[in-house]
């Protein structure tokens, strides 16, 4: 009889230890998904910020929405993949495609992604940044920022900022700045928002 209750109890503890061992190993993998996350996320705001100060030299926002221009912020070739460190690629063309898939809901003004900046934020985190024109815009053309005092998007551009982490984290960002109106060259950041 005393076999057969230390029998039990042996099991009993194997089966608590083991069930221990499940929640530990469950709550480090989701500590170490948020940590990600957040990461991502951060890269994400930092990408726009990088985005914002090189657009804010560029002195014809024309020519970069319409024939696209690129930042000094790259890591070669704006096309192919990107290795993650973790197995996955990420594709700058199908990037580039899927963002301007998305549906939106300001028609022919929708803006037109414009591959602007991309590279390695760190050695986990692979960031890209696009430019658009503005969602305000009412001139129906996104390949130019509308001049004149009518169009209430005139002297504002949309930026995008996608962030790929390793383990599948991953966070979309858009903004929108503003030249400012003294001429000096510098950009406000007029909206923030995190799409994902």
């Amino acid at each position: 009889m005393t076999l057969v209750i230390a029998l039990m109890s042996l099991v009993l503890l194997s089966a608590i230890g083991g069930s221990l061992a499940i929640v530990m190993n469950t709550d480090m993998r989701a500590a170490a998904n948020f940590a990600a996350a957040r990461e991502a996320r951060y890269a994400a705001d930092g990408a726009l910020e990088i985005g914002a100060q090189e657009l804010s030299a560029v002195a014809d926002w024309n020519a970069l929405l319409s024939s696209g221009a690129l930042s000094g912020f790259t890591d070669g070739p704006p096309t192919g993949a990107r290795p993650l460190g973790d197995g996955t690629v990420v594709d700058l063309v199908q990037a580039t495609n899927a963002a301007n898939a998305e549906s939106r809901p300001w028609g022919a003004n929708n803006p037109i992604w414009r591959l602007f900046a991309f590279g390695w934020l760190g050695p986990r985190i692979y960031v890209i940044v696009w430019a658009g024109d503005d969602f305000a815009e009412n001139d129906g053309d996104p390949s130019i920022d509308g001049g004149g005092v009518a169009n209430p998007g005139a002297g504002i551009l949309a930026l995008r900022a996608e962030a790929f982490g390793v383990g599948g984290s991953h966070t979309v960002l858009e903004a929108t700045v503003g030249r400012d109106p003294d001429e000096s060259g510098s950009l406000h950041m007029l909206s923030w928002h995190e799409l994902r």
